[in-house]
């Protein structure tokens, strides 16, 4: 059904006047929200430190810190003597270690959820985080990382168990390195160390992280750290959040006296003392407590909402009006997912498409771009609805799934340091993924409707058939040029064109599906009903292409993909789906045999 009627022309000038107001009240909001952390804590926020092979803000490194050991960027802590809990950001937890570790051994800061791992450490069920000292202390404990360095050396996938192990390794390595002051690595290299680290680099010797640990800083560098540790227990807030203004004060003149002496140290590799918003640094901060992505999400979740009100609202006008705002608001979601795509490159210096939390946002932004395309050329209104909903899925997903998709940022593996075959094969590729995920929407759309009793022949399922198959036409496209570009890559890279390596191989197959329905449809062997079955199961090819190979088979060349986590999800979404297409389709037959 279309309804070209519905978008006055008036409406582009209105909807754009409201965007750019709504965009620039969140914006105060967000810097307000900012503006409330204290100003010490927002200088030590930016404070340079060297981590994970990339130098990143003290923000950054302290939120992912506390995200590995504890499970969640903002801790809560036990109450006692019947005060209540209070929930502290990781700035004001991670440093507290290295000043109070007697106090955190004692802390149940550790996660820890697969019961066959707390069987194997007899450890109480029940609970999900344990004190760093009951598992230092477990005489299990050693057992379990030996067994977790034999299976290493076998080079298989490691299984669930073994994966838990590795992150438990992870979580006390990284805390035990925090509290010694190992691990937290402030101070740069001075250009002679830089240049002899060089000349063995060319020797093929390799070099550890350059950077000095809190542990071995000495002279002026030991002094003036000392103060920034000094005076940031005297700017953290008290339980109701106060905090003393001459130690905020005290705590940013000590972060920017130790920024001086390291920046003296090596001007080159420290970042500027003077950055402003775009700086690294803040940029980078800024990034971390803004999150675009969650506003992106809970912007289309309403613009989805006010879709679903236009389709089912009696008044023409108030169905106008809803259309308008649904617009508005997939717009200024748009605008909020493209700034954090933006804020990514920008930081990394590269396409944000190196790892599987990137794709899933880089997808549901293709298909909301091929959604509003669609919508714009026919005022269907029930392809805005589906490109939104795709989007909220997607992410929500990489929002949320922390512990399986790891949204950090992280420097590129080494086959993936050619920004030209980066941008011209990954993003081709996954690209293709949205036009297919949009199709899938709007083949489950179509599915919907006849389980409500239209048939396949009503117009609007028709509208939703064509959808799909110029959904399916682009993806084909771009899925086929991004395979040969694969290709060319592989070439450049490994010295070979094809492989039938696991990632080739599902892309070819993938690619052989949906051209099959694409011609069946051509030559009529399909009609409305295989076309919205056929987009719905042919996405299963992608998904075994998109997460299978690097989640559940785990091998070949594209290790740089490789991750784990979230297969008993993903096989969920799957047989509910076609599970779903089998109650349609037994429904529809009963309906025949009435008939």
């Amino acid at each position: 059904m279309r309804t070209a009627s519905c978008f006055p022309s008036s409406s582009w000038l209105r909807l754009s006047l409201i965007a750019l107001l709504s965009l620039s009240a969140l914006t105060s909001l967000v810097a307000s929200r900012a503006e409330a952390r204290s100003e010490g804590l927002k200088e030590l926020a930016v404070l340079p430190v060297q981590d994970n092979g990339r130098v990143k803000p003290f923000e950054t490194f302290a939120r992912e810190s506390l995200q590995l050991i504890y499970g969640r960027e903002t801790y809560k802590s036990q109450g006692q003597d019947g005060q209540k809990p209070v929930r502290r950001q990781a700035l004001e937890v991670v440093p507290t270690w290295m000043m109070a570790g007697d106090f955190w051994d004692q802390q149940p800061i550790v996660e820890l959820k697969l019961k066959a791992l707390k069987d194997a450490l007899g450890l109480e069920a029940t609970r999900d985080h344990y004190t760093p000292l009951e598992l230092f202390k477990n005489p299990r404990l050693q057992l379990v990382f030996q067994e977790l360095a034999v299976f290493r050396e076998s080079k298989k996938k490691l299984d669930p168990y073994n994966q838990a192990a590795s992150r438990l390794e992870s979580q006390l390595g990284v805390y035990q390195g925090i509290k010694d002051g190992s691990w937290l690595r402030v101070l740069p290299p001075t250009p002679e160390v830089v240049a002899e680290h060089a000349e063995k680099a060319k020797e093929g010797m390799v070099i550890p992280d350059a950077w000095t640990p809190v542990a071995a800083l000495e002279g002026a560098a030991k002094e003036k750290f000392a103060a920034v540790l000094s005076s940031y227990v005297q700017a953290l807030p008290n339980r109701e959040g106060v905090v003393d203004p001459e130690g905020s004060s005290r705590l940013a003149a000590a972060v920017k006296e130790f920024k001086q002496v390291a920046h003296a140290v090596n001007s080159e590799l420290y970042p500027s003392l003077e950055e402003g918003f775009f700086g690294a640094m803040r940029a980078e901060v800024h990034y971390e407590t803004f999150h675009p992505f969650m506003w992106a999400w809970i912007l289309y979740l309403l613009s989805a909402l006010a879709m679903t009100f236009a389709w089912n609202a009696k008044s023409q006008a108030v169905v106008s009006k809803a259309y308008v705002a649904s617009w508005i608001l997939v717009g200024l979601a748009f605008l909020l997912h493209t700034y954090g795509f933006g804020l990514r490159v920008y930081l990394t210096g590269r396409p944000p498409v190196s790892n599987m939390y990137e794709t899933v946002v880089w997808v549901s932004w293709g298909t909301i771009l091929f959604a509003m395309f669609f919508e714009w050329r026919h005022k269907s209104r029930y392809v805005l609805l589906a490109g939104a909903l795709v989007a909220v899925l997607c992410n929500i997903v990489s929002d949320l799934s922390t512990h399986i998709l790891d949204g950090s940022l992280q420097p590129l593996e080494p086959v993936l340091r050619s920004n030209l075959w980066l941008i011209v094969h990954v993003l081709t590729i996954t690209i293709s993924y949205s036009a297919f995920f949009l199709a899938w929407a709007l083949a489950n759309f179509g599915l919907v409707m006849v389980l409500r009793g239209e048939g396949y022949a009503t117009a609007r399922v028709r509208d939703l058939v064509q959808a799909c198959y110029r959904a399916l036409q682009i993806g084909v496209v771009l899925l086929a040029a991004g395979t040969i570009l694969g290709g060319v890559w592989a070439d450049y890279s490994w010295g070979r064109f094809w492989g039938w390596d696991p990632k080739e191989t599902w892309a070819l197959i993938a690619l052989l599906g949906y051209l099959a329905i694409l011609h069946a449809r051509l030559v009529g062997w399909v009609r409305e009903r295989g076309m919205l079955i056929g987009s719905i199961v042919a996405f299963n090819l992608v998904i075994m292409a998109w997460y299978g190979v690097n989640f559940v088979l785990g091998a070949g060349l594209h290790s740089y993909g490789f991750g784990a986590g979230g297969v008993e999800y993903v096989t969920g979404f799957v047989l509910l789906n076609l599970a779903f297409v089998g109650v349609v389709e037994a429904t529809q037959r009963l309906r025949s045999a009435k008939s």
